[in-house]
């Protein structure tokens, strides 16, 4: 590459521009005030100036006389600029002709001009975007049980935000230092550079408590969820309070299906990252099952693709790779593979592999060995689940559905049921899965209340589980209209009795499916 020389001062500024409208320092105030400041410093002859304490104070808003030796967030956010830089490098800035760096162990950037035939080196397993959330302190009254109880819940809900691996948490001691320094939650979330901050308060009477929860979108201030907790004061002195209150917290804001992610898929990825190569997976699985199409599928199966061939030990990106593959052998969409059930089995051994506590790879999984009607296997992968005594409640849900098409009835139910009072957002297969448990249980009624909430998501399966519930109900007028629509999208008895026993493993269930079916034929 050239040097400095050859670059001018306005092309600096212009290539700047360029960098901050890219997504992850549009998104960042820190990451483009850290670079804007380091730039303008070196290019006004001040590089000598820039020192760990002096971006400290000017940039990160420190106040007079702070320690950098006992305070990293200097080199933390550096290290993070460095990263997004690459990103940008290897992405929307691959052709560009400025390159703009901050070597290791100084805050000096470098500019020169890139040949046209210098590849930019980047580490892939670093361009992965992922949300943000920082825990901070709740607010208390002075007294020493409750500030000893918030403080727990607090640590315990970051300790289990993090073995979601679609989140990136920071620390709680981080979070409790910086709220030391009594900042508005603005500058809170500038400074720990969190996507999400989930605060609270307490409040207590003679009996109760009422602990109330609060997650706010930091460049916005936007509270997007709340919760509201309240109980007799005599239960602060045990762990179940605490762990009840944890449960439900990370399964509301966490996972494929909780509100982090539900306010990322509203973005719609397709339009606002036109360009993108790699993309968060739970972002893109969410995504998908919300509203899948051939069109989405397509989309979104090139760029699982591509994620895990730019990061090959990136765990999660295996697994919704495997997930997709089972959504389009269910769907019957092109996977440009003869036996898509078959890769998605590898892509969640692989993602198994790299990490044994990737929650959505036992769902992804349990529905491939599901479709190929291992059953064994896929009881023998639940039972592995469960013993990793995870909180992830939708998972739970997913894991339910498979023991319940397996016969495991009462097993499947319960995971079912506590996954969807946890969090009502799910996908359409968790109703099926309730219906499959309700009919099994001559629980008719229950059956086709289960079924009709599958609202056309899966219009075969809807209209099969209606129409088997009405007929044991004996309501055969409104079964036979139900059959109508049915007739139309599966004329061929045998291929819609090929349906019924494509995935169930119950005996007894496919039997009373087919049997329904057969007497409104």
């Amino acid at each position: 590459m050239e040097s400095l020389s050859s670059v001018s001062t306005k092309e600096i500024f212009d290539h700047l521009n360029k960098i901050l409208d890219f997504p992850e320092f549009k998104n960042s105030q820190i990451l483009s005030a850290f670079l804007k400041f380091v730039i303008q410093e070196t290019l006004e002859d001040r590089e000598h100036s820039l020192k760990e304490y002096t971006i400290g104070t000017e940039v990160l808003g420190k106040k007079v006389g702070y320690n950098p030796q006992a305070d990293a967030s200097v080199r933390i956010h550096a290290g993070r600029l460095r990263k997004a830089l690459n990103h940008y490098y290897s992405t929307e800035g691959v052709d560009d002709e400025v390159f703009i760096s901050i070597p290791k162990g100084t805050y000096v950037p470098g500019f020169s001009r890139k040949k046209t035939d210098h590849a930019v080196q980047f580490d892939a397993s670093k361009i992965i975007y992922k949300p943000t959330i920082a825990v901070l302190p709740f607010h208390v009254p002075e007294d020493k049980h409750l500030v000893a109880f918030a403080d727990g819940l607090c640590d315990q809900i970051c300790t289990e935000l993090g073995a979601f691996n679609e989140l990136s948490v920071i620390s709680y001691f981080s979070s409790r230092k910086m709220a030391e320094e009594e900042l508005n939650l603005g500058d809170a979330g500038k400074l720990l550079d969190a996507t999400f901050m989930l605060t609270g308060s307490i409040q207590s009477s003679d009996s109760q408590v009422r602990i109330r929860t609060q997650l706010i979108e930091s460049s916005s201030k936007r509270q997007i969820w709340a919760n509201t907790y309240e109980r007799n004061k005599s239960e602060l002195g045990g762990f179940a309070l605490q762990d009840d209150i944890v449960r439900h917290v990370i399964n509301q804001i966490g996972g494929s299906h909780g509100i982090i992610f539900r306010e990322g898929a509203k973005a719609n990825p397709l339009r606002q990252f036109r360009d993108i190569q790699v993309y968060d997976a739970v972002f893109w699985y969410y995504y998908l099952v919300k509203d899948l199409s051939e069109e989405k599928f397509q989309k979104g199966l090139g760029v699982m693709k591509n994620t895990v061939k730019l990061d090959p030990n990136y765990a999660m990106g295996w697994a919704v790779l495997g997930e997709t593959f089972v959504a389009g052998y269910f769907y019957g969409f092109d996977c440009g593979l003869s036996d898509p059930l078959e890769e998605a089995i590898a892509c969640g051994k692989k993602a198994l592999q790299i990490d044994p506590f990737c929650q959505h790879t036992y769902q992804a999984l349990c529905l491939a060995y599901l479709f190929q009607k291992r059953r064994k296997d896929c009881l023998q992968l639940a039972d592995q689940w469960e013993k990793l005594n995870s909180k992830a409640t939708g998972i739970a849900g997913g894991i339910g559905f498979c023991l319940i098409a397996c016969g495991e009835f009462d097993r499947g139910f319960t995971l079912l049921c506590d996954s969807i009072q946890i969090n009502p957002y799910y996908q359409w297969w968790f109703n099926a899965g309730l219906s499959f448990y309700h009919f099994a249980k001559a629980e008719f009624e229950d059956a086709f209340y289960w079924a009709e909430k599958i609202q056309g998501q899966s219009l075969i399966w809807e209209l099969i589980l209606k129409i088997a519930s009405l007929v044991n109900l004996n309501e055969m007028g409104l079964a036979k209209r139900e059959m109508e629509q049915l007739n139309n999208l599966v004329p061929e008895s045998a291929k819609l009795e090929a349906i019924v026993s494509s995935f169930l493993q119950s005996e007894s269930l496919v039997a009373g499916l087919k049997v329904a079916l057969r007497k409104i034929k």
